[in-house]
């Protein structure tokens, strides 16, 4: 394997993906939506080189970059929701962008980047709703203080694979002075992700409004149950870009079914939920007086 020598250990590591392309290729159909995917990472390739980063490979309906200098990262992210949400609709669906990036060591080759940073940087992704760009601490330490003036720290959490605890930013959006920043894109109303979770005669829906939920025995769950086999704060779960996930943090496991496919057991692990289902929480559904009936809508 080679490394570049014009590119240090130490870089910023860049994902943009594009947002709601299933949709649009179930819409558009196959060719106009294949060349609008193409349109839009052309002019994402070219705002990330424009900035100073490196284009690694496409991933998907996406590009991986690198940037020798971190700042170049947010301006390219800025730069990819503008030109994106500027490109024509498709059969009335406006596409949008998401952006995350991590700063670290990496190895750099001519077709791949491998390393730890980019494995945060992939899950820092997952947070990333249309029209937003999301970044470690890590990062933000190393940017300018314009940038850094820019950022809204959120919760620390759990990053699938990750072990330690992340502490992600935001990119404000709104104007400051000369520098524009992007506005959140809303997708339409039925792309929207929304989950609806009920118990007993209670039921709640999750939205990009009411992005999360606590499940447990204790007092601060906004899903109580009185189960003994539930740990005080057993789970939660939350919206990561356009998935629920929910997050094991119990002593007895949270028990999940998936729609028709057989039980399973989260112990200090998470999943994407899907369809609908059933959850509870330290013991099996068909044992629990308190399942969380859950529908993706």
């Amino acid at each position: 394997m080679t490394v570049p020598e014009t590119f240090p250990e130490t870089c910023t590591v860049f994902f943009a993906d594009l947002a709601g392309s299933t949709q649009l290729y179930e819409r558009a159909g196959d060719a106009a939506a294949y060349r609008l995917v193409e349109q839009c990472l052309l002019a994402m390739r070219q705002e990330i080189q424009a900035c100073g980063g490196r284009v690694i490979k496409n991933t998907g309906d996406g590009l991986l970059a690198v940037f020798s200098d971190p700042n170049g990262a947010p301006e390219a992210a800025i730069r990819i929701h503008f030109v994106v949400q500027d490109l024509p609709r498709a059969s009335g669906q406006k596409m949008a962008a998401r952006v995350a990036f991590h700063t670290g060591t990496v190895i750099v080759s001519e077709e791949d980047v491998f390393g730890d940073t980019v494995n945060v940087a992939a899950r820092l992704l997952e947070l990333a709703a249309p029209g937003r760009a999301i970044t470690s601490e890590q990062s933000a330490r190393e940017l300018k203080p314009e940038w850094r003036n820019l950022l809204n720290p959120l919760q620390s959490r759990s990053l699938r694979g990750v072990s330690r605890l992340t502490a992600p930013f935001e990119l404000v959006c709104e104007s400051v002075g000369d520098l524009t920043v992007v506005q959140s894109v809303k997708l339409d109303t039925e792309d929207a992700p929304e989950l609806r979770l009920s118990i007993a005669d209670r039921v709640l829906t999750l939205n990009a409004q009411v992005p999360s939920v606590r499940l447990g025995r204790g007092a601060s769950s906004e899903i109580r149950v009185t189960d003994t086999r539930a740990s005080r704060e057993h789970a939660y779960i939350e919206l990561r870009g356009d998935k629920f996930v929910l997050v094991d943090r119990s002593s007895n496991g949270t028990f999940v079914a998936i729609d028709r496919e057989r039980e399973f057991v989260l112990s200090h692990e998470e999943v994407v939920l899907r369809k609908r289902g059933r959850i509870a929480l330290g013991r099996s559904s068909s044992e629990s007086h308190d399942v969380i009936e859950f529908t993706c809508l």
